[in-house]
Parts: C-alpha cells; sequence; structure tokens
C-alpha cells in the first residue's frame, strides 16, 4: 500500500462525518506525509496502521470532541511524548491558575469583610467584658453593704449604751435593732466571700476547660 493508497480508503472510511471534519482529518494526514518525505512513505504508513484503524480512531475523538486526541493517537512514538507532555502542561497551568482565582477571591472576601467581622469581634468582646465588669461590680457592692451594715450596727450598739440609762425600752431596742443589721451584715458578707472566693474561680475554670476540650477535639 502506497500514500495515494492509503488516503483513497482513509477518504471512504470517513465518509459518515462533516465535510469539514473529514478535510480537516485528510489534510492533517497528508500534512504528515509530507513532512516525513516520500522516502518514509512506508513508515509512515507502518506507524499509523490501517486505515480502518486510523478512521475508528478519528471517530472516537470526534465524538469526544477531542480532535488533538487524534494527532496523539496517530503521532509517532516520538511525538506522542511532546503531545502528552504539552497537555500536561496546559492542565497543569489551569489547575494553576484556578488556586490562584481561589486565593485572590479569598482575599478579596477577607477584605470585604473585615468591617463586619472586627464588628462582631468588638461587640462579643464588649459583652463579655461587660458581664465581668457587673459580675465583679456585684461583689464589690455587696462587700460594701455589708461593712456598711456592720458599721451601722456598731453605731447603734453605741447609741443603744448611750440610751440605756434614761430609757431601758429604747435601749433594748437599739440593742435588738443592732443586732439583725449585724445579721444582715454577716448574710452580705458570706456572699461576697461566696462570689469572690468560689464563683468566681469556679466561672474561670469552665471557661478554661471549655477551650481545653475544643483544642482536644481539633
Amino acid at each position: 500500500m502506497n500514500r495515494r493508497e492509503f488516503m483513497e480508503q482513509l477518504e471512504r472510511m470517513l465518509q459518515d462525518i462533516s465535510p469539514e471534519e473529514r478535510a480537516e482529518a485528510l489534510q492533517y494526514y497528508n500534512d504528515y506525509f509530507d513532512d516525513a518525505g516520500a522516502e518514509n512513505e512506508q513508515s509512515v504508513i507502518e506507524a499509523l496502521g490501517t486505515p480502518e484503524k486510523v478512521a475508528e480512531n478519528i471517530k472516537k475523538d470526534l465524538f469526544h470532541n477531542a480532535y488533538e486526541s487524534t494527532r496523539y493517537t496517530g503521532a509517532a512514538p516520538e511525538d506522542r511524548k511532546l503531545i502528552k507532555y504539552q497537555q500536561t502542561e496546559e492542565k497543569t497551568k489551569q489547575k494553576n491558575k484556578m488556586s490562584s482565582g481561589m486565593i485572590a477571591l479569598i482575599v478579596i472576601l477577607c477584605i470585604l469583610a473585615s468591617p463586619v467581622l472586627l464588628g462582631i469581634l468588638g461587640g462579643v468582646l464588649g459583652i463579655v467584658i461587660g458581664i465581668f465588669a457587673a459580675w465583679f461590680g456585684l461583689i464589690l457592692a455587696f462587700g460594701g453593704v455589708s461593712l456598711s451594715l456592720f458599721a451601722a450596727a456598731v453605731v447603734l450598739l453605741i447609741v443603744g449604751i448611750i440610751c440605756l440609762p434614761p430609757s431601758r425600752l429604747v435601749g433594748l431596742a437599739l440593742f435588738g435593732i443592732a443586732m439583725v443589721v449585724c445579721g444582715l451584715g454577716i448574710l452580705f458578707m458570706m456572699l461576697t466571700v461566696v462570689m469572690a472566693g468560689k464563683a468566681t474561680p469556679a466561672i474561670f475554670r469552665g471557661i478554661a476547660s471549655l477551650f481545653g476540650n475544643h483544642k482536644h477535639e481539633e
């Protein structure tokens, strides 16, 4: 089989594809023969295989809309390496472009969302600080009330002692009121001790355990 017979058979095998695709395929293989030269005609035919095989490969690749794959199928072994390398390079470039695009998109989104995120973070931080400030303010308030009650009880006792000789009833009443006030002072003092000495450390331990469990899960 020579070049003319090969191309005639190939053209008959490609009658069921569109004229444009058939002309393009025939032109490609004619160029392939021209590039190889007349002296290498038989070598090219042996490398390509039968016209039936070449036509089958062309139709298969056309079905997948990948005529470049036809070149790979019909090319000589040394050309196949070059085509495969080019295809790999194109895929790598596409992946790199996608990766760069994703990174740029993430950066832009972070920049656009940063005011909102900072606002939310500032709000949460303000709420946390406000809660702790209110808690410690309550502790100080309870401590101040207890001291005030103790001071009031002392004053009532002194006044009661002074009033006792002229009016025993008034003095005893003041003593009773002083005891009640002193009891209230003790109650507020106990609340202050519990809040400062037990509740506050327990709250901090709970917060620390939450962060510790979160890190452990990660």
